[in-house]
Parts: C-alpha cells; sequence; structure tokens
C-alpha cells in the first residue's frame, strides 16, 4: 500500500514550496499580528508606549522559546517516528509534550507576576515607561499558555501533515488581533493594555481550536493518553534546546540593543529599535517559514533512512532560501520607508533614526536564511547539539561581541550593524556545518547500497 503520508513523499523545488507554503503563510500571520500591534501602539498610544512594548519583550521571549523549544524537537522527535511506522506512540509522545507545554508556561507566568517588578527594573524600564511596562505585561501573563500552545499545535500541525490547518487558524486569529487592535486602540484608546488583550484573546482562539483539532480530527497525531516517557521528554529538550537558545538569545539581544540605543538616543533609541525589529520579523517570516515547514520532510526521511532523498532535499532547501533571501533583501530596500510609516506617519526624529539603522541591519536578510535553516536541520535529524552551537553562535555570541566592538568604531551606526556582522560570520560555520553533514549522508548511503550488494540472492527452482 502506498504511504499517503505527505512528509513521505519525494519533493522537487514546486511540491516543496507547495507544501512549506502554509508555514510560510503561517508565519507571515503570526508575525503580521505582531506588527499589527506594532502599528496601532505607534499610531495610537505614541512612540513611548512603542518602547516600553519592546521593554517587555525578553519577559515575553521566555514563554515563546519554551514553547518553541518543545514544539521544534518535539514535532522532531514526532515525526521521526512516524517515519519509523509507530503511530501509537507517536500520539502518545505528542501528547505528553502538549501537557509539558501547558504546565511549564502557566508555572512562568505565575513566577512572572509574583516578581514583575524586579524584573520590570533588570529589563531597564525607565520612570517614563514603567507604568506602560506593567500594563502590557500583566494583560499578557494570563495568556502565557494559550500562546505557548499556540506555538505547540503550529508545529504539531504539520507533523501531521496537515499544513493548511495552521495557516487557516493562523489567519483567523490575525485578523481577530488586527480587529480587537483596531477597537481597543484607535476607539476605546487602551493603549499598551487593549494591544495586549487583543494578542491574547487571538491566541486563545488559536489554541482552543487547536485543542479541537487534535482531540477530534487529527490525521496521525490525537490526544490520547500520555505515557511519562522522560526519555522521550529528555530527546524532545535536547533537540530543541537550539530553539531555546535561539528565542533566549534574541530576548537577551533585545535588552542589550535597549541599552545600548538608550545609551545613544534615549527613549527614541528604544523606539527605533522596537520598530526595526518589527519589520525585521516581517521580511523574515518567509525564510522562517520554510525552514520550519521542511523539518518535518528532513525527520521523517531522517526517521526512514532515505540518505539519498535527504541529499537532495538540502539542495533544494538551500536554492530556495538564496531566491527567498534576495527578495528579502530588495524588499527591504525598496520598502523601508513605507514600512516605517505605518508605525510612525508623522515622521519626526524616531522615523529618522529608524529609517537611518534599518537601510544598515536589512544587510542581515541576505544571510540569516541560511543560518535558521542550518539550525532548524540540525534540530530536524535530531542533533540538537550541533542545532545549538550554529545557533549560540549566531544569536548570542556573534550579537553580543560585534554590540560590543562595532559602536566604538562606527557610532550609534555600530549598533545596526551589529546582527549583520553576527550574521555573515555565522553563515561560514553554517556552510562548514552543512556541508561535513552533506558528506555523513553521502557516507550512510554507500554502506546502504553495499549492504544490498551484499544481500543473498534467492533463487527459485
Amino acid at each position: 500500500m502506498k504511504n499517503q503520508n505527505p512528509l513521505a513523499h519525494q519533493h522537487d523545488i514546486r511540491s516543496l514550496l507547495r507544501f512549506a507554503a502554509p508555514s510560510i503563510g503561517m508565519m507571515l500571520m503570526i508575525s503580521l499580528y505582531t506588527v499589527t500591534d506594532g502599528i496601532f501602539i505607534g499610531r495610537y498610544a505614541g512612540s513611548e508606549a512603542l518602547a516600553a512594548s519592546n521593554i517587555v519583550y525578553p519577559a515575553i521571549n521566555l514563554v515563546l522559546g519554551l514553547a518553541i523549544m518543545l514544539a521544534a524537537g518535539g514535532s522532531a522527535l514526532v515525526a521521526r517516528t512516524l517515519g519509523e511506522g509507530n503511530s501509537r506512540l507517536a500520539s502518545q509522545r505528542f501528547t505528553l509534550i502538549v501537557c509539558t507545554a501547558a504546565v511549564l508556561s502557566t508555572v512562568l507566568a505565575l513566577l512572572l507576576a509574583l516578581f514583575m517588578t524586579p524584573v520590570l527594573g533588570f529589563l531597564g524600564a525607565s520612570p517614563l515607561l514603567y507604568e506602560d511596562c506593567v500594563r502590557y505585561l500583566g494583560v499578557l501573563l494570563p495568556f502565557y499558555p494559550a500562546a505557548a500552545l499556540m506555538m505547540v499545535f503550529n508545529a504539531f500541525f504539520i507533523a501531521d501533515g496537515k499544513p493548511m490547518q495552521g495557516f487557516l487558524i493562523s489567519l483567523v486569529s490575525g485578523v481577530v488581533n488586527a480587529t480587537l487592535d483596531y477597537v481597543f486602540l484607535a476607539h476605546m484608546g487602551w493603549g499598551v493594555l487593549g494591544a495586549g488583550l487583543a494578542t491574547g484573546i487571538a491566541d486563545l482562539i488559536a489554541a482552543s481550536t487547536g485543542l479541537i483539532y487534535f482531540t477530534r480530527y487529527g490525521r496521525q497525531l490525537r490526544f490520547t493518553r500520555p505515557r511519562l516517557e522522560l526519555a522521550a521528554l529528555g530527546k524532545t529538550i535536547t533537540n530543541g534546546c537550539s530553539e531555546l537558545v535561539t528565542e533566549t538569545s534574541v530576548g537577551i539581544t533585545t535588552f542589550l540593543f535597549n541599552i545600548a540605543t538608550f545609551a545613544w538616543a534615549g527613549e527614541d533609541g528604544v523606539a527605533a529599535i522596537s520598530i526595526i525589529l518589527y519589520a525585521e520579523m516581517l521580511l523574515t517570516a518567509i525564510l522562517i517559514g520554510f525552514s520550519n515547514g521542511i523539518a518535518p520532510i528532513f525527520s521523517y526521511q531522517f526517521g526512514a533512512r532515505q540518505y539519498k532523498e535527504l541529499l537532495r532535499l538540502m539542495k533544494l532547501s538551500l536554492l530556495c532560501l538564496t531566491a527567498f533571501s534576495l527578495a528579502a533583501f530588495a524588499g527591504s530596500r525598496l520598502l523601508a520607508e513605507p514600512l516605517i510609516g505605518l508605525f510612525l506617519p508623522e515622521g519626526g526624529h524616531v522615523a529618522d533614526l529608524t529609517i537611518n539603522g534599518f537601510l544598515i541591519f536589512s544587510l542581515s536578510f541576505l544571510f540569516v536564511g541560511f543560518n535558521t535553516f542550518t539550525s532548524g536541520f540540525f534540530t530536524a535529524i535530531s542533533d540538537g547539539r550541533t542545532s545549538a552551537i550554529a545557533s549560540f553562535t549566531r544569536n548570542l555570541a556573534g550579537i553580543v561581541i560585534f554590540l560590543t566592538i562595532l559602536p566604538r568604531f562606527f557610532g550609534f551606526n555600530g549598533v545596526w550593524l551589529a546582527v549583520p556582522a553576527a550574521d555573515l560570520t555565522a553563515l561560514f560555520l553554517s556552510a562548514f556545518l552543512l556541508y561535513d553533514q552533506r558528506n555523513a549522508f553521502i557516507d550512510k548511503r554507500r554502506k546502504q547500497q553495499l549492504a544490498r550488494l551484499r544481500q543473498p540472492v534467492h533463487i527459485k527452482y
């Protein structure tokens, strides 16, 4: 019987893009409703409120990091289990991972609620921004479990062979978020509180829909009685640790950028980096969505030991990423002023700072897709250690080093150059790691071929 799981199919560029398209769309929707918050905050609450939302981001990033760790590591493990032909065990592991995400996010929300004041103080909330920081974080905390489950379900829709489900849910929740942003900020004047509430409600809708889908309609993955399989949970965390490193690093580097920009330009500088990070999120959504979308295919084929197919998929993926990276860079140059204008329609000093910074920052779009793919690829083939090294090099070590050094030589422009410099440096490591793994796949394929040749031939008389 032919395997009907789309993860098992041999993909060409067209079918690979078709399979990844829902994930790309999903990331675009997630990015859009995050960016929508920023647009409405900037337009109806002002640049100070926008800066406050960025101050809070590292605290938000903690739950996202845990969720993405479980999502990436867990979906790789589950897709590999499906590739090995054990759908019952795959459902058990899926249920365990979802329960773990719900528990961890709830605990984290409670801890942040208890220690909100010292946390905000550590993150650098100035007296001018403190109240908005409290409002924004405070309204988001009750929705932390929903946000975590949304991220986990997005990954498992793909592993279940139904990526379109995740896209449609993201589309609906994005429309809800944008509508509520308009109502809460433009009409009711609730500022950052309204933006946080809109995001929380949208996350809750997405999480609830995911719960319903995997309870009643899952293709191969459905909720079942979980088995406390500590080894599988450990493997999930190991596989996904690079994603945790990535998200934690984003939080840390956002914190460092806030400090650096505040030192050079005060609250205006923090508002500028906030807008640049929103714009980056939007323009890199395709790169991240593509890498996330094809990861379960790599996991499945790795579990099935289809090394020839893995080699072909690596080549096709890199070709696609080259095209996407060039498109993202070109888009950033052409759309810089219109993008910034969405947040700051009246221009001014903050707009000037942001446009100048973004044009420098956008050089990173040429390289970041390859680094994102490298980290996701090694997670997909259950090599969490290598994935973590790749992620750490780019997202933390590189940015921290260049953020420390470059402003000394280039002034404020050195702050914006830190990310492109880190991405370019990480690209060399990514190329080495992928080339080495390619050679490992070639070696395993040769051994498979030799093993087949040595098999005895049975002749019927």
